[in-house]
């Protein structure tokens, strides 16, 4: 296996060896700038701020359509928010991870790249007596078959979802149409987007829409996916991610690059640069975007740089800094840790917890066997919720185990590692992937997508489709490069007019 360079970023720990930070990613560009200094760097047509999907998308359309970019990340990596790091040989997700073929933006990249056979499934089954789906719910645990359990999950679902008698349908009616568009309802999106995810539990306990049972399964998945209380938690966006998988659960957390996403971002990467068009600067912390409104400067750590467009793909909790319209924050603050255990029975488990007591809060609310390791042994991947900078594992690594023993002892009995980005203490992310609050969807999202002079701002955190996910932000980073590319190419006097 190719042996990559090493990222300051992410964290390993054992019992044995103690903590380190840093971890080998494909992602880690080496060297980290392609020219000698801004004062040496030639002029751009366009600067593209973050090497993410959104920002990799848009510097490839850009380079391919003639194009001279600059490509700025204050990471000494690519992918942004989805990066692969390696560890003796193994490759872990860090952040975004899961795709599939329902995911058109995303499909469409896999294909270009001939990778669309180079996926793994993350459901298994090898060990029919670990098969199962643990919960400890407010205290209760409940355990079951996976199969049974899963398709009991997936009709519950449905009926949690199901608001209207129609699976969400009156209240979106085509998912890449929530606050704007011919099918939009006003009246029923402000109704749910006032609705938080813990008013609905409330509402469905009321009318007895789903049993104790199903909730005890369903709403740490809630937790984990939002990264945030079920207060805190959006039932519009519920609806969204609802109304995009069909009313199923199981297209949200499916497949997996078999060579880890770095490797799918490099693709893109490396395919801008092929073009000669392509200038990059990584390590480079933008301070300030100024739009003058007949060419943009960006300053940053290593001096400024000016084009006649830029695309900003900064997280939409990160923007503020040099943009004061998206100073209103998402909720997604919660961890991803890979552990490894000595038990290869637990590939196979899936586990939840949560207590809905706020005064008794849980730090991982669901964890299940990733993969299967070269030595035996087994990666499992747990997930929190609302979890808090002040808390978060390089602290004390120690705690993690601990952590882990809440969801399930036998965890914590066979622990043996584990590796990590803390995304709620990373200052260029700010928290995981964007997931909406109660109003955000009609208080803030026409005013993140609105024009900004010759400033593009493009993100998964407001695509129209998959928010959130990889497809969201190829689909943001596609559009930008598009309508600058128009632009670009029309003539003088048409763009006078």
């Amino acid at each position: 296996m190719a042996t990559f360079p090493t990222s300051k970023e992410g964290f390993i720990y054992s019992p044995d060896a103690g903590l380190h930070p840093g971890l080998a990613t494909e992602g880690a560009i080496r060297p980290l700038t392609s020219f000698a200094s801004a004062s040496s760097a030639r002029p751009f047509d366009t600067i593209v701020i973050g090497a993410g999907y959104a920002g990799l998308t848009a510097a490839r359309d850009l380079t391919l359509a003639g194009q001279k970019v600059l490509l700025l990340d204050a990471r000494d990596r690519i992918g942004g928010r989805t990066w692969t790091s390696q560890v003796d040989g193994e490759k872990y997700e860090m952040g975004g991870t899961w795709i599939h073929w329902q995911m058109g933006f995303v499909w469409r990249e896999i294909t270009r790249y001939g990778l669309e056979r180079r996926l793994k499934v993350t459901p298994n089954a090898e060990f029919a007596d670990y098969a199962f789906n643990k919960t400890t719910f407010n205290g209760k645990v409940l355990q079951e078959p996976f199969v049974p359990n899963f398709q009991m999950c997936e009709d519950a679902f449905k009926r949690f979802v199901d608001v209207d008698g129609q699976g969400g349908a009156t209240v979106i009616a085509v998912p890449t149409q929530v606050v704007a568009g011919q099918f939009v309802d006003d009246r029923l999106v402000d109704k749910y987007d006032r609705m938080s995810i813990a008013d609905r539990i409330a509402e469905v306990r009321a009318k007895n829409i789903c049993s104790e049972r199903e909730l005890a399964f369903l709403v740490p998945w809630f937790v984990l996916s939002w990264g945030a209380r079920p207060e805190n938690a959006s039932m519009l966006e519920l609806i969204k991610w609802a109304r995009h998988g069909e009313n199923s659960f199981a297209l949200l957390a499916d497949n997996q690059f078999a060579d880890g996403q770095s490797h799918f971002a490099k693709c893109f990467f490396d395919e801008a640069l092929e073009t000669g068009n392509l200038a990059y600067s990584l390590e480079t912390v933008v301070r300030k975007v100024v739009d003058r409104h007949g060419s943009v400067e960006v300053v940053t750590d290593k001096g400024s740089f000016k084009a006649n467009k830029v695309v900003s793909t900064l997280p939409s909790n990160v923007a503020a800094k040099v943009e004061e319209a998206f100073s209103k924050q998402h909720v997604g603050q919660g961890h991803k840790i890979h552990s490894r255990v000595a038990a290869p029975q637990l590939r196979s488990g899936v586990w939840n917890a949560w207590n809905e007591d706020p005064s008794d809060p849980v730090e991982l609310a669901a964890a299940f066997g990733d993969q299967t390791l070269k030595d035996g042994t087994v990666a499992v991947v747990a997930f929190g919720g609302g979890n808090s900078v002040g808390n978060q594992p390089s602290s004390d690594p120690t705690k993690i185990k601990r952590w882990l023993a809440t969801v399930d002892p036998e965890l914590s009995e066979h622990y043996l590692s584990s590796v990590w980005h803390e995304w709620v203490a990373d200052p260029y992310a700010q928290g995981h992937w964007c997931m909406y609050g109660p109003r955000y969807y009609t208080s803030y999202f026409k005013e993140l997508q609105k024009p900004h002079g010759n400033v593009e701002w493009a993100s998964a955190d407001w695509a129209d489709g998959w928010k959130s996910f990889i497809d969201g932000a190829i689909e943001q980073g596609s559009k930008a490069a598009y309508r600058i590319t128009r632009e670009w190419r029309r003539p003088p006097q048409q763009a006078r007019l």
